[in-house]
């Protein structure tokens, strides 16, 4: 196969997405897999999930092959190729990754990074200014017309991911179960939750809650019943919304804040930051912004970083 293609990869805390492109970054293949954070499933299972997106993408480009055969990177000429992946959050992880990729022969030429740089990439007109993602977890990146870079949050649900779908759902749950206690007065709320879980009463949460089989992501997902509930309207899901608000906004001005942007163009991803999560952080953000995008495919910034590869890095002959 004598043409070449370019490899973008954004792997983020619910799922894991791959486009092969042309040279010019036409779109040819996609391919999905499951979630890859390392730092929450573990080294081998980012790798079965990275692979099986690529597989997937690459299949529709070269055919489907017997399971004996090689990877279809190594048929496929990748001339470039780059890793956008939440849980990349130092040279310790960047090194750890890109020692996979390069044993795995995936591209002689390839980068890997947060994915919010992804976001970056392909919602800002010039590549500065700031991108905030608020899915699973969340994570603020910044960067200045003049190159220096600062990220805010990104800790994880333990330390951090204020403002996040899992972040969202938990404080739902914590309406949710004082309302069933009689401390609160959210019934709506109460109710949309058992509806998400199909669970016939209150008293059904512990148990389903705290099975080990509960994930991050399962978490999670309970943040678009509460989006749909403020959508129409209810006080309680929306007092939960304005709060995630409050905390998004304070990673955006902390942002521009220390790197001293001026009207910075804000790039959102996410599949929390829907209708009324968006609003409740822009009316929550004092700073003067510039254009504000929604990025609904993150992974066409790895396609933007993955072009650039071609340019400055010299090509393996």
């Amino acid at each position: 196969m004598d043409k070449e293609f370019l490899l973008a990869v954004d792997g983020g805390g619910a799922k894991t997405q791959v486009l092969v492109t042309d040279l010019e970054g036409n779109v040819l293949a996609r391919g999905l897999g499951p979630e890859s954070n390392h730092h929450r499933v573990g080294f081998e299972a980012f790798a079965k999930a990275l692979t099986i997106a690529i597989e997937g993408a690459l299949q529709h480009i070269i055919g489907a092959r017997p399971r004996s055969d090689q990877p279809g990177w190594h048929t496929a000429r990748i001339a470039a190729a780059c890793f956008g992946l939440a849980g990349v959050d130092g040279p310790e992880d960047e090194a750890q990754i890109s020692r996979w990729i390069r044993q795995q022969g995936i591209a002689p030429t390839f980068r890997v990074l947060n994915d919010s740089e992804l976001i970056l990439a392909a919602g800002t007109p010039e590549g500065w200014g700031v991108a905030l993602i608020a899915g699973t977890g969340s994570v603020c990146l910044g960067r200045s017309p003049d190159g220096r870079v600062l990220r805010i949050g990104g800790w994880g649900h333990l330390l951090g991911d204020e403002g996040s779908g899992y972040s969202i759902a938990i404080r739902a749950l914590h309406v949710a179960t004082q309302t069933a206690d009689g401390r609160a007065n959210a019934t709506a709320l109460l109710d949309a939750v058992l509806r998400h879980w199909a669970l016939a009463d209150a008293e059904a949460l512990i148990r389903h809650v705290y099975t080990p089989a509960m994930t991050q992501s399962d978490v999670a997902g309970l943040a678009a019943a509460v989006l749909n509930l403020a959508g129409r309207g209810d006080a309680a899901a929306l007092g939960v919304l304005n709060e995630a608000g409050t905390e998004l906004a304070l990673h955006v001005e902390t942002v521009v804040r220390r790197l001293n942007l001026k009207h910075p163009p804000l790039a959102l991803a996410g599949g929390a930051l829907r209708a009324s999560l968006r609003k409740a952080l822009q009316s929550s953000i004092t700073s003067e912004m510039g254009p504000i995008h929604f990025v609904a495919d993150p992974s066409m910034g790895a396609v933007v970083l993955a072009r650039r590869l071609l340019t400055t890095a010299p090509r393996p002959h």
